[in-house]
């Protein structure tokens, strides 16, 4: 017997949720993630705060607790939860103390025998680093490259050159290596600093004359930051052949005060369009891209088609044309008409080595490769591969540069590589190269023909705002040699930033290697299994990382051979389901990935340290997108879902336990109505016991419908957001369905997963239905009422007869001013015109539909204080039983996606923790007794 852990049974999910939501949020400052980019990186709170419940005993399990009351049990769970609360903090590298406590409550747990965490699919990394961060061991693998050594940098690299000073000439000189102290990262991130430097000098000397300043009409020089180009084709129209620019905006700047757009005109001469950029505070023309169906000819009004703007591309017959230039002064970005001089410098440039490997012909992530940009060379302007190149060349020159002064600042010269497991000066210089060669990365995702010019930021957008390589059409080219936005030094300091903001809390080193996870036999025991895998068809993750590695490779491939052994990254082994890599389709695809995860489950089972469970998060985004090739794009959800599930119960472990993690802001509501990857999901599993029984599924649900209601009291007396409750409920009923080695069906073939979860969410249903069952016959009818019609308005008659089915009336309804019936319709009084002065004590006939809400009323219009003196007047029962009222409400919002109507539910049972707590202040005792019901 083992003890149930805290993941098992309750979790503090409006803490971990907020945190996580923050970690997500682009522009919170140096942030670990930001050494490397990567693809739906996990938030770390979230991987934080699974770990330490996955490793903590639930009190109610705790052999301490065994003989204690319910509300010493709930102490103690409370008082975890506020160990979790503390760690997730937004810059918890500042708060050491947080993970002191959390450490030390792991090992009295574990009685000081600690698991190792393993993770095969590390991805970003995030849970190698907050493993490692909570005092585990760490054995972290992935098949990709780009995910091996962002996650190597984070758990090997830094503790190893943990608390070093620098070993820069000029560091040495000034500050001394015994004068200063250096915690932490701060010596290496001072050396990058340096190094980084000289390679910005560098570049200037050999490339400075690629990036000329602007001569203004008083002679002085102005610093371009970036030009602003528009592809072009052709017009197909015989009788015009004029030069079209394909743009999607005008637009350079739309703020306030500073409005700045181009001002397009044709000339019948050159049959090319001439552009001027205007300061007015009016609007610019309509850009000639129209979406979806192609461009227009600003000058004979003729329709480009797409077909025919990618047969173009084809033939190698889109062009470029200058814009605009944009430059920084003191007073701020200035924009320029175009210049010839610009123009031919582009055309001129050669670069010494391209990227010729071939773009992945994938539809659903990449586009380019429709429009004749088959070769990632074919994505970079010439500039901007001879930029590129020269940084890579100087990383590797820095290196010999780096060894030299580590031996002169007194580092050993052993001559072994970092990733042999050296330590001295030729394994210090292959650090501060990996994070010169990740500066290189960074820049080459905002210096690329793919990059657009935000006109509300001013400033370039990287490609990767989301997980695909879309086609462009209007495109910025950064400055790489000036100190702005995708500029050498600002995406250098930038990964500096984020290195020192990685928390580090012991020089104990984890491990990471390239595996294929599915072939893997792995020879290490005790383990305690929490990962990230790919999410079936979601993300193309190798095909995008090869956008990074092209790079990656060229600065660092005599660092990581065998990292780097290969011309692009693994793809074949991927678990992903990916249907062009197979003959087979999304079929076969789909037995490719369900097929290696059964591999990699069973293979770890055996290994597993009995007294955890494992963790594995999943998510997955329905996308209804068409892609560029025309192809519909959607890919049920549920098969993911199914297939995730399938891997798992056929690999012999049992599901204990379903939490939601939701990390988006206000916790989406609007992924209600549109497909939004906004949450994950993580599963807790057991091995399931060989002698696990068979069932019918008379049996099953029999079961379920005995053990399930109880879970569902259990989740809503924790007041889970009801926007979670149907993800967290697949646990306990999953958990019933997979506790037996078969469910059989009448036919005696095995219940698959579907079936289950159908059946699951009938019990869910029936579950509300049943707690309705038990509320006042008005209630009842106006929960049945707003099933139908929502807030709008359905006939008399309808009213009337459902109205007799329970016992009430119409007149009586309208006359409490919960319905409204005029002209033979019948429609629900909205909330909002309830009266603002209420007072249930003073009701004759008290509802629980006015109950609910004027809670939601009060929480919305008057905070969380009114509606706490509300719940506080209704009583302990009364307030609850309006709560799990909500819940039902906001069940019938979703399944009908009235997003607009489930919001106030959702954030009134969201708030409900804080609003019983206030009405502790108000009463000393909570909620009042009960108030009498109809």
């Amino acid at each position: 017997m083992v003890n149930k852990k805290l993941i098992e049974v309750a979790l503090p999910l409006d803490v971990i949720n907020d945190a996580s939501a923050y970690d997500k949020m682009p522009g919170i400052g140096p942030h670990p993630k930001g050494i490397h980019h990567w693809w739906a990186a996990l938030p770390l709170p979230a991987a934080r705060a699974i770990l330490f419940s996955s490793l903590i005993d639930d009190p109610s399990e705790n052999p301490f607790f065994k003989n204690k009351n319910d509300n010493e049990i709930r102490d103690e769970r409370k008082r975890l939860f506020g160990i979790i609360n503390d760690f997730c903090i937004k810059k918890p590298h500042e708060r050491p103390d947080a993970f002191k406590r959390a450490i030390d409550e792991i090992q009295k747990s574990c009685n000081g025998i600690l698991p190792t965490l393993v993770d095969p699919f590390c991805g970003g990394g995030s849970i190698p680093l907050e493993a490692q961060r909570l005092g585990l061991p760490v054995c972290a693998s992935d098949l990709n490259p780009i995910a091996v050594i962002k996650t190597k940098a984070m758990i090997e690299i830094i503790p190893t050159f943990l608390n070093k000073p620098p070993i820069n000439p000029q560091s040495v000189k000034e500050k001394g290596l015994l004068e200063s102290k250096w915690d932490g990262i701060k010596g290496l991130t001072e050396d990058l600093r340096y190094y980084g430097k000289w390679i910005q000098r560098e570049a200037e000397k050999r490339i400075g004359d690629l990036y000329p300043k602007i001569t203004t009409e008083n002679k002085s020089e102005l610093s371009v930051i970036a030009w602003l180009w528009a592809r072009t084709v052709t017009c197909p129209n015989p009788a015009c052949k004029s030069t079209v620019p394909l743009v999607r905006s005008y637009w350079l700047s739309n703020k306030g005060n500073h409005k700045t757009w181009i001002n397009p005109k044709t000339s019948s001469v050159s049959k090319e369009m001439n552009f001027e950029v205007v300061n007015d505070k009016g609007s610019p023309p309509e850009g000639t891209m129209v979406r979806k169906k192609g461009a227009i000819c600003p000058f004979c009004n003729t329709l480009l088609t797409l077909d025919y703007i990618r047969s173009e591309g084809i033939a190698k017959r889109i062009g470029i044309q200058l814009m605009a230039t944009v430059t920084e002064s003191k007073k701020g970005r200035a924009y320029h008409s175009p210049d010839s001089f610009s123009t031919e410098i582009i055309k001129k440039v050669q670069p010494s080595w391209v990227p010729n490997y071939e773009l992945p012909h994938n539809p659903r992530y990449i586009s380019p490769p429709f429009y004749g940009m088959l070769e990632h060379s074919d994505i970079y302007t010439a500039r901007q591969l001879v930029a590129l190149n020269t940084l890579c060349e100087l990383v590797t020159e820095a290196q010999e540069k780096i060894e030299k002064d580590a031996m002169a600042a007194g580092l050993i010269s052993d001559k072994i590589r970092l990733i042999d497991g050296g330590c001295g000066a030729t394994a210090y210089s292959d650090a501060i190269s990996t994070f010169l060669a990740f500066a290189i990365d960074r820049c080459a995702d905002f210096n690329n023909s793919l990059c657009t010019w935000s006109p509300s930021n001013e400033k370039v957008m990287h490609l990767f705002g989301r997980q695909a390589i879309p086609m462009v059409w209007d495109f910025s080219e950064a400055n790489i040699i000036e100190g702005s936005v995708g500029g050498w030094t600002t995406c250098l300091n930038y990964i500096a930033d984020c290195v020192e903001s990685i928390p580090i809390v012991s020089k104990k080193k984890g491990t990471v290697a390239q595996l294929d996870a599915a072939n893997t036999v792995w020879d290490i025991d005790n383990i305690i299994l929490s990962t990230d895998p790919p999410y079936y068809d979601n993300i193309g993750y190798a095909d995008l990382s090869d956008f990074f590695y092209v790079w990656l490779r060229k600065s660092l491939g005599p660092v990581y051979p065998n990292l780097f052994s290969t011309i692009l990254t693994p793809k074949s082994q991927e678990l992903v389901a990916i249907p062009y890599r197979h003959d087979g389709g999304l079929v076969e695809a789909s037995e490719h990935f369900e097929s290696g995860f059964i591999k990699t489950f069973s293979s770890l089972l055996p290994k597993l340290d009995k007294r955890f469970p494992i963790t594995v998060f999943y998510a997955f985004k329905q996308d209804d997108s068409e892609t560029e090739s025309g192809e519909s794009d959607n890919h049920s959800p549920s098969t993911a879902w199914e297939t995730m599930l399938e891997s798992l119960l056929k690999s012999g472990f049992q599901v204990t336990s379903t939490w939601p993690i939701r990390a988006s802001q206000k916790w989406r509501m609007v992924s209600m109505g549109t497909n939004a990857l906004a949450s994950y999901v993580v599963f807790s599993c057991r091995p399931r016991a060989s002698s696990a029984p068979l069932a019918t599924r008379r049996e099953f649900i029999a079961e379920l419908k005995k053990s399930f209601p109880d879970s569902l009291k259990k989740l809503q007396e924790s007041s889970i957001a009801p926007v979670d409750l149907v993800q967290a409920s697949i646990g306990p009923g999953i958990s019933v369905f997979s506790r037996y080695s078969k469910v059989l069906e009448a036919d005696s073939s095995s219940m698959t997963i579907r079936t289950a979860l159908q059946i699951i969410n009938q019990e869910l249903e029936a579950f509300f239905k049943h707690e309705e069952g038990e509320m006042d016959n008005e209630t009842q009818l106006l929960v049945d009422w707003f099933e139908q019609f929502g807030m709008k308005s359905g006939s008399f008659g309808d009213a009337e007869t459902l109205s007799k089915a329970k016992n009430t009336s119409i007149s009586g309804l309208s006359k409490l001013g919960l319905l409204s019936s005029k002209g033979g319709l019948v429609s629900i009084v909205p909330r909002t015109d309830y009266e603002k002065d209420w007072d249930p004590n003073s009701e004759q006939r008290l509802t629980l539909w006015e109950c609910t809400q004027y809670l939601i009323k009060f929480h919305q219009e008057e905070g969380e204080d009114v509606a706490a003196q509300l719940a506080s007047r209704l009583g302990t029962g009364k307030s609850e039983d309006a709560k799990n009222l909500a819940y039902r409400l906001y069940n019938i919002c979703e399944r009908n996606k009235w997003v607009n109507e489930a919001i106030p539910y959702n954030e009134l049972i969201t708030a409900w923790p804080q609003i019983i707590e206030k009405t502790v202040n108000i009463t000393g005792k909570g909620p009042q007794k009960k108030l009498d019901v109809v």
